[in-house]
C-alpha cells in the first residue's frame, strides 16, 4: 500500500534493576544516598502544561514521599527542569543530558536520584559526564534503548503505554465507525494488551499499562505486532494521520510504525503528515490543506494542543462531512480552559485512544515504590 508522510520542519510490576552510569569512578550505594538522612532527587520535566508530564511528575512525588514515610527519611526534590532547546522544542534530550550534567555538580553529594518524564530524556541522563555510577533513573514508554538499558542494569525501570496496541485500536476504532459497527471496539480487537473499556461510553479507549523489566522487556519493546487481516470495509480507502511532531521519542517508534502497518494490513492507504511539536497553528493548516484536497475516509489525529481539538474537527468535518470517522490519539482533547478531558461522548464519530495521563502517574510512581523494596530487600 501507498504511504506517504510529508514533514512539517492491571500492572505488573516485578524487580527493578539497578543502573550504572557513566562516570568520575563514584558508586553510588542505597547506604552512601541515605547517609544524610535525605533521598535528593530531581526532575526532569518533559513540557510545560502537558497533562501527562504533569500527572507523571505528581505520580512520582508522591511515590517518594510514600518510601520516605515507609523508611523513616526523608525525600526532597532538589530541582526540575523542564528539557525545552532554544527552539522551542520540548521533551529534548540534549537539554536533558546538560541539565543534569549541571546539577551533578550543583548537588554535589545529594543527587541521589533521578525521575524523567519519559525515556528519551532518561537515557541522555543516564550518559552524563560526572554522574555516579549507579544513580537510579526511570523514564516511560520503553523505548528499545530503554528495554535494552533495563536487560543490561543501565536503566531502573520504564513504564510500557503498550503503543502498538494503542495503534491497532486505533485502526480497529476508525474501521469499525467506517463499517457501521455497533461494536467500536471490543476486549478481541487483535493486540495483546488489555483494554481498559470502562470508559468506552465516553468515547475513550486506553490500554493498559505494563511495567517494562529485564525479564519482559524484549516482549514490551516496540515493533511486536500481530497478524492483522483484511477488512473488507477498508479496501481502497484512505486514511489520514497527522503526528504532533515528527521529532518525538515514543511516536517515531510507536505510532509512525505500527499505524501504518496496521492500517494498511487492514487495506487501507495511508497519508501520515508531522508537525514540529510547538507549532500548532502550522499542523490546523497542514491537516486543513489534506482534507481539502484529499478525500479521507477516515482521521487520526495526533494534536499539538490539547484544548485546541474542536478546530482540528471542524476542518475535517467541514471538508469531509459530519460523518466522518475521527480518532485523537496519544495526546487527549482537552476543554478549551484545560480543566478537564474533553466530553466526546455526544460526538457519535469522535473517539480517543491511549493512556490516562493520571494513571500514567501512577504507574510510574509504583516503579518506584518497587525499586524501593527491591533496594531494601537486599
Amino acid at each position: 500500500m501507498k504511504k506517504n508522510l510529508i514533514s512539517l520542519a492491571v500492572l505488573g510490576f516485578v524487580g527493578l534493576s539497578l543502573v550504572s552510569c557513566d562516570t568520575t569512578g563514584e558508586e553510588w550505594s542505597w547506604d552512601s544516598a541515605l547517609a544524610d538522612g535525605e533521598l535528593g532527587y530531581v526532575i526532569l520535566v518533559g513540557e510545560d502544561g502537558n497533562p501527562e508530564a504533569e500527572d507523571r511528575t505528581a505520580g512520582c512525588i508522591a511515590a517518594m514521599n510514600e518510601i520516605a514515610t515507609q523508611g523513616n527519611f526523608k525525600a526532597t526534590e532538589l530541582t526540575r527542569m523542564t528539557c525545552i532547546d532554544t527552539n522551542g522544542n520540548s521533551w529534548n534530550d540534549s537539554v536533558a543530558k546538560s541539565t543534569v550534567e549541571t546539577w551533578v555538580t550543583q548537588y554535589a553529594g545529594r543527587l541521589d536520584f533521578i525521575i524523567s518524564n519519559n525515556d528519551g530524556m532518561a537515557i541522555a541522563a543516564q550518559s552524563a559526564t560526572g554522574l555516579a555510577a549507579g544513580t537510579p533513573i526511570i523514564g516511560f514508554d520503553a523505548l528499545g534503548a530503554a528495554c535494552d538499558m533495563i536487560k543490561a542494569g543501565t536503566l531502573a525501570g520504564s513504564v510500557s503505554q503498550n503503543g502498538d496496541d494503542q495503534a491497532l485500536a486505533v485502526a480497529t476504532v476508525l474501521t469499525n465507525m467506517l463499517a457501521g459497527s455497533e461494536t467500536v471496539i471490543d476486549a478481541n480487537y487483535g493486540g495483546r494488551a488489555t483494554l481498559d473499556l470502562d470508559q468506552l461510553d465516553e468515547h475513550i479507549v486506553s490500554t493498559q499499562l505494563s511495567a517494562v523489566t529485564a525479564a519482559n522487556a524484549d516482549s514490551l519493546r516496540p515493533g511486536n505486532y500481530q497478524t492483522v487481516e483484511a477488512n473488507p470495509a477498508a479496501q481502497g480507502k484512505k486514511m489520514l494521520v497527522a503526528y504532533y511532531s515528527e521529532n518525538d521519542n515514543f511516536i517515531k517508534e510507536t505510532y509512525q510504525e505500527a499505524l501504518p502497518h496496521y492500517a494498511e494490513a487492514l487495506g487501507y492507504t495511508v497519508t501520515e503528515i508531522a508537525g514540529d511539536g510547538t507549532n500548532d497553528t502550522a499542523l490546523l493548516e497542514a491537516v486543513d490543506a489534506q482534507v481539502k484536497e484529499t478525500d479521507y475516509d477516515v482521521v487520526a489525529l495526533n494534536i499539538i494542543t490539547h484544548s485546541n481539538y474542536g478546530a482540528y474537527v471542524e476542518a475535517v468535518e467541514t471538508a469531509l462531512g459530519a460523518d466522518t470517522p475521527i480518532v485523537f490519539f496519544n495526546r487527549q482533547p482537552k476543554k478549551t480552559d484545560n480543566s478537564a478531558v474533553a466530553d466526546l461522548s455526544g460526538e457519535e464519530n469522535i473517539y480517543f485512544v491511549g493512556s490516562s495521563s493520571v494513571g500514567q502517574g501512577t504507574a510510574q510512581g509504583q516503579i518506584i515504590k518497587d525499586w524501593y523494596a527491591a533496594i531494601t530487600a537486599e
